[in-house]
């Protein structure tokens, strides 16, 4: 168990770094290109203040997920059974 929580919890950071808002000034724009002229182009041009938002929020959640995944220990998670 303890493996799949260790899994979980670098992939949870993982989507936290990709997500951080310090990289939307790149990112942004260059979705913004790649989607130039398509309906979700005009979208996220339109909105870019509620990405920022959504991605703040990702941000912190994969953190917080990431720490709570990766800092688990191993007595905490489980339970002696007691043998009458």
């Amino acid at each position: 168990m303890q493996f799949w929580l260790t899994i979980r919890g670098f992939v949870a950071g993982a989507v936290a770094f990709v997500v951080c808002p310090c990289h939307l000034p790149l990112t942004l724009p260059i979705v913004l290109a790649l989607t130039a002229g398509t309906a979700v182009g005009g979208w996220l041009a339109n909105n870019s203040t509620f990405i920022y938002a959504i991605s703040i929020i990702l941000f912190i959640g994969g953190l917080v997920l990431a720490g709570k995944w990766l800092l688990v220990d191993d007595q905490t998670r489980t339970c002696e059974i007691q043998d009458e």
